[in-house]
């Protein structure tokens, strides 16, 4: 399934409604209606959400290199790198739980895509504010 808006809107729309999301399941079941479709749903919302975020990263690492620049270190990009490792390291061990906690069947990898989607927006929120208050 292919995104039906450019990436900078999505970044855009991040920044525009910060953390006010709804939940990607029930999203998804707005959106498409039965499990199966609920599922690709979700995993599009999730590609999505990394792309954004992917998005968000760059800008926060130029922020960051900016800062290092006028600072005469490596401070800034060093801990945005250790911040972006410990955070992918969090998520993995925070949804693998909230998945063990969902249940059995489908109920378990929609909970945890859906637990990968909001953790990843409110990354994308983070990383977008970091770069606003570097520049």
């Amino acid at each position: 399934m292919r995104a039906i808006f450019p990436l900078s809107s999505v970044v855009a729309a991040v920044a525009m409604t910060g953390s006010a999301w709804a939940d990607p399941i029930l999203e998804c079941r707005v959106l498409a209606g039965d499990a199966i479709a609920v599922d690709d749903c979700l995993r599009t919302q999730l590609d999505i959400s990394y792309r954004a975020m992917s998005e968000a990263q760059d800008v926060a690492r130029g922020a960051a290199r900016q800062l290092d620049e006028r600072s005469g270190t490596e401070a800034a990009v060093l801990g945005l790198e250790a911040s972006q490792q410990a955070w992918e390291a969090y998520r993995d061990v925070e949804c693998q739980t909230i998945a063990l906690f969902a249940g059995d069947g489908v109920a378990v990898e929609a909970a945890q895509l859906a637990c990968e989607i909001r953790l990843t927006r409110a990354r994308t929120d983070g990383m977008l504010r970091l770069a606003r208050q570097g520049s």
